[in-house]
């Protein structure tokens, strides 16, 4: 597993502005989406697609629906990136299955960027020969939005760049905004705002990805944990088959980008996670990703909150389906010193699944216990691709690698129940059937 961990400073707006996914079925995905609280927000359809913009707070998602039977003028001359969108004016602002039909896909991270950067990016990307649609702008009685869209180096995902500075409206051009009762969160989950985004990617491919963005996002190294290698990075093995490795970004007015200290507002930041498998070794969570989502992307996103328990009990009653931990995941725990001391109930957290991680750093005197809590749910889609996380921090910064092994663990146990469930229906049709009378 490979980790870029991006950081961004404060801003007057989220650092990202949506989340957007294509799909077979919008309402479909809508339905489940307001299970973890979304709710339906604004909208837009046109000849070339349908779109719903759901909202849970301040975190958004597109949902695009690519009409399969739009008929496309002159599609064999157009082979170049974004080209299809830019020859249809009614579609400025999305890229949904550009090319070829694809999976349901988590594909674009949209980010809200200075004014220079939309174009600074660009030219950026521009010199590593990467795809991209140069800076445009579209307007409606709102304002005008500045936007550029750049493809990443990380199969289909892509970054949409947005300077919304002149624009008054509750979201994009060209979207009817629904009214107060329908468009209105519910706040009452603790959603706070978006942890972090992970892309998983091939083995051996993630460090093309972190040099992209490395150049054209100006980011630097950052250190994990007090065992992260300035040049292995952090390695998870055990049977996991991961290597950690982290990447800072953030913001300046001279640059676009400045320093985050620790004083920063950490709701206007947000992290960005490579995964890939160790080199000789699979991981069946990274793996499984790429065979079901037929190449690289956006794994999971995680919600962070304040109270995990209570907005874990909230979203169960909806129902929403979490993974659970090894049954003796919680009894090593009890038998670990380390985690004495945090005044954190374990039964509690065995009731609803949830997972915690201690922050121990031997280099951090600071008296103040750190560790975070996280749950992952089940895959938002037919196929197992992308899944949410929920996380609550108390100081730690990491990602709680100890959690990262404790859910490939959960995973073989699931997989191996699911595999005896099986074996054991098997075995009573062949008794059923050697034991019942022949029929004549």
């Amino acid at each position: 597993m490979l980790l870029a961990y991006f950081v961004l400073s404060e801003m007057p707006d989220p650092v990202i502005h949506h989340i957007e996914l294509c799909v077979f079925d919008a309402e479909k995905t809508l339905n489940r989406l307001k299970k973890f609280g979304f709710n339906l927000f604004a909208k837009k359809q046109t000849a070339f697609c349908k779109q719903l913009v759901a909202r849970l707070n301040t975190v958004i998602f597109l949902i695009t629906e690519k009409n399969v039977h739009y008929k496309k003028e002159n599609s064999e001359s157009k082979k170049n990136f974004g080209e299809e969108i830019r020859s249809h004016k009614t579609e400025p602002l999305t890229l949904c299955c550009d090319h070829s039909p694809h999976v349901d896909t988590v594909f674009n991270l949209a980010l809200n960027v200075k004014r220079n950067d939309v174009k600074d990016i660009y030219e950026r990307v521009c010199k590593e020969g990467g795809q991209i649609i140069p800076p445009t702008e579209i307007s409606d009685e709102n304002g005008t939005v500045q936007y550029s869209i750049v493809k990443s180096k990380c199969g289909n995902v892509i970054h949409t760049l947005l300077n919304i500075d002149d624009y008054n409206g509750e979201f994009l051009p060209g979207f009817e905004i629904l009214d107060s009762c329908q468009s209105t969160s519910k706040r009452d989950l603790n959603i706070c705002g978006i942890d972090h985004v992970t892309l998983a990617s091939y083995s051996g491919h993630s460090e093309k990805v972190i040099n992209f963005y490395e150049k054209c996002f100006r980011m630097n190294r950052f250190k994990i944990t007090s065992n992260d290698d300035e040049t292995n990075g952090l390695i998870i093995s055990e049977g996991v088959g991961l290597r950690l490795r982290a990447m800072e970004y953030w913001r300046c007015s001279e640059t676009g980008l400045s320093y985050r200290n620790e004083e920063s507002n950490q709701n206007n930041s947000f992290l960005l996670v490579v995964v890939e498998s160790l080199e000789g070794q699979t991981n069946c969570n990274v793996e499984e990703f790429l065979r079901h989502h037929r190449g690289e992307g956006i794994e999971h996103i995680a919600f962070k909150c304040n109270n995990i328990i209570e907005t874990v009990s909230k979203l169960k009653s909806n129902g929403v389906v979490f993974r659970n931990p090894p049954t003796a995941y919680y009894d090593e725990l009890r038998n670990l010193n380390k985690m004495s001391g945090l005044g954190v109930d374990l039964n509690r957290l065995s009731q609803y699944g949830i997972l915690i991680d201690n922050e121990d750093d031997s280099t951090d005197k600071s008296p103040e216990k750190k560790y975070l809590m996280q749950i992952f749910a089940k895959p938002l889609f037919d196929l197992k691709t992308f899944f949410i996380e929920i996380i609550e921090r108390s100081g730690a910064r990491g990602l709680g690698s100890g959690n990262i092994l404790a859910l490939v663990r959960s995973i073989r146990e699931e997989e191996r129940r699911n595999k005896m469930k099986s074996e054991a229906k098997t075995q009573e049709i062949i008794k059923e059937n050697f034991t019942s009378p022949r029929q004549c």
